[in-house]
């Protein structure tokens, strides 16, 4: 078997808590930064005592908690919110903080929230809003994580205040979490996919959906209760929640909650983790950071020197390149052994580039509507450039269209559109059939809007999104991220985006790059897009001609991003 089938498939959150609880016991669940800069700590069985006390505060009638909204930084408070929430049966809204405020209050009044759980961070916009906002009339009940300072309005309230209304009600033996009925087909979580609140969806998750992609993650990563598990994509991410915050309570892993990504160096070396779950482009950035100060240092000879003799020692069973290489693990920490990749496909040198180092990059590839995984990198099996294996239980297949917008199974290798069926798979989109029918083919396939391809053992690889594919009038296709991925190999590019421009009325491949300015010290404008060019001449040599790259444009600002620092593309 390629994947392990240790942990069990639980019916609900609440059933996982509670046996993580008895499991676990008082073994640290999380660890987060206090206000004083020391180590916070919350154990298995704290995390379940907390779930019961804001759940019966949530389920309890007389509060009238049914769709509970959240925005906040990360925090362990989010995630008790969360896991609370559904735990008591209820339907969970977690928002981008990113997210202009007018945004937030639209996609409050399309999800119909009537609870609110904010941080102090956004206080001053929550009392207005509450105030004045006709978007926001349907919330009742207004929760504060941190304080009330001097709000008066009877709608408000604290976490902690919640946390100890729903104990005395658990401690007088009026009320009985445990007995809660909840139905784990219905919507428990609805999240907005990105965009503007005209084109965003509300993706409905159900507590099936969630509980089978636990199960998968669990038994599909190569991480077990003995890891550390360093927490910084954020939260309302479905990637971030199911496997970064919900897997591990099935497994029994701690996890360390990076309070903000620009203390993301200083958190990895006091928390010293020994895993983390990263999107591509976070992979990119610590992988050239380190090559740079290998460069730096002049430690090139050194470093093959070291990659040469690590090799070859692995070969008789001995793996010392931890040793060997002490420095560039000492820089993330010390203890750091896996990483899982998800979101995109990342450049498979990075993958190889960091198993040199004695750090094992696994790959997975999910969507949102998906909870969010579709396939995940088995460990006894890697194919770089794969994404890995369908989820077990789910059925990925590839699709083609005719002419005619027939469509069509393909074979292996032949590329088309992934589509999807399984328990992980959403219900639908919240209050918009039209949206749903259209992503849902004949068959009951979710169309996912990635193009790829399958090999012959079944194995998953990406091309890129459907939507940027750059169509020739000769017919031709090129995929973007195909080119963006030689770019990228580049200690010069920071970011780029390939893109189609019409010039001179022909569509022409463009790359459209944001430099490192800090390697181009003193360069003038001129001396930078001539370096560029060069470069480019290089990968062009690699490439067919009708994936060449025929015009640079170089950004002095960083592109437009999502929270999850994807950039927002359509406004390249």
């Amino acid at each position: 078997m390629l994947f392990r089938n240790k942990y069990p498939r639980y019916l609900n959150l609440r059933q996982m808590v509670y046996d993580a609880a008895d499991k676990y016991e008082d073994n640290p669940y999380l660890k987060y930064i206090k206000g004083d800069g020391s180590i916070g700590e919350i154990t298995f069985r704290r995390f379940s005592e907390l779930m019961e006390n804001l759940g019966a505060f949530f389920a309890l009638p007389e509060n009238s908690c049914n769709r509970i909204a959240i925005i906040s930084e990360n925090r362990y408070e989010w995630i008790v919110t969360y896991v609370a929430a559904v735990a008591a049966g209820k339907t969970v809204i977690p928002l981008d903080k990113e997210l202009n405020f007018e945004q937030v209050e639209k996609f409050i009044e399309l999800a119909e929230a009537d609870t609110l759980v904010y941080s102090s961070d956004f206080a001053e916009k929550v009392v207005g809003m509450a105030q004045n906002s006709p978007h926001t009339k349907g919330v009742k009940r207004y929760i504060n994580l941190d304080s009330l300072d001097s709000v008066t309005d009877k709608r408000f309230s604290t976490f902690k205040r919640a946390l100890i209304y729903g104990e005395e009600k658990l401690s007088s033996g009026a009320f009985s979490f445990k007995k809660i009925r909840t139905n784990s087909s219905r919507a428990c979580a609805i999240i907005f996919t990105s965009g503007t609140t005209g084109t965003s969806k509300g993706v409905m998750l159900t507590e099936d959906n969630i509980m089978s992609c636990i199960h998968a993650c669990a038994n599909m990563v190569n991480i077990t209760e003995k890891d550390v598990l360093l927490s910084v994509l954020p939260y309302h991410h479905t990637y971030e929640t199911t496997c970064g915050l919900l897997a591990p309570i099935a497994i029994g892993v701690t996890v360390c909650i990076n309070n903000n990504l620009k203390y993301f160096t200083k958190n990895v070396q006091l928390f010293r983790p020994t895993a983390m779950v990263l999107v591509p482009m976070f992979v990119s950035t610590i992988a050239k950071k380190i090559e740079s100060e290998i460069k730096k240092t002049n430690k090139e000879t050194i470093v093959k020197g070291g990659i040469f003799i690590t090799k070859n020692i692995n070969r008789i069973g001995i793996d010392v390149k931890r040793y060997v290489f002490a420095s560039i693990h000492k820089f993330l920490g010390g203890r750091l052994r896996t990483i899982v990749c998800g979101g995109a496909a990342l450049d498979p040198l990075y993958i190889k580039r960091f198993e040199e180092f004695g750090i094992y990059v696994y790959q997975g590839y999910g969507i949102t509507e998906c909870s969010p995984l579709v396939s995940v990198v088995p460990w006894k099996k890697v194919k770089y450039e794969s994404v890995g294996l369908p989820v077990p239980g789910s059925i990925v297949k590839i699709v083609g269209e005719d002419d005619e917008g027939n469509e069509y199974d393909l074979t292996p290798r032949e590329i088309g559109e992934i589509c999807i069926k399984g328990p992980q798979v959403m219900a639908g989109y919240y209050k918009n059939p039209e949206a749903t029918a259209e992503t849902f083919n004949k068959e009951g396939f979710f169309k996912t809007g990635d193009y790829g391809y399958m090999d012959e053992e079944g194995f998953l690889y990406i091309t890129g999104r459907k939507k940027n594919i750059i169509i020739f009038d000769n017919g031709k296709n090129v995929y973007p991220e195909e080119i963006e991925e030689y770019l990228y190999r580049l200690d010069i590019v920071k970011e780029c985006v390939v893109c189609a421009r019409k010039l001179e009325g022909i569509d022409t491949i463009t790359a459209v790059i944001f430099p490192d300015y800090d390697l181009f010290k003193g360069k003038t404008e001129e001396q930078i897009k001539e370096t560029f060019k060069t470069e480019v001449a290089k990968i062009n040599r690699m490439l067919p001609s009708f994936k060449q790259i025929h015009h640079i444009e170089i950004k002095k600002t960083e592109f437009e991003k999502t929270s999850s620092k994807k950039i927002i593309r359509y406004k390249v």
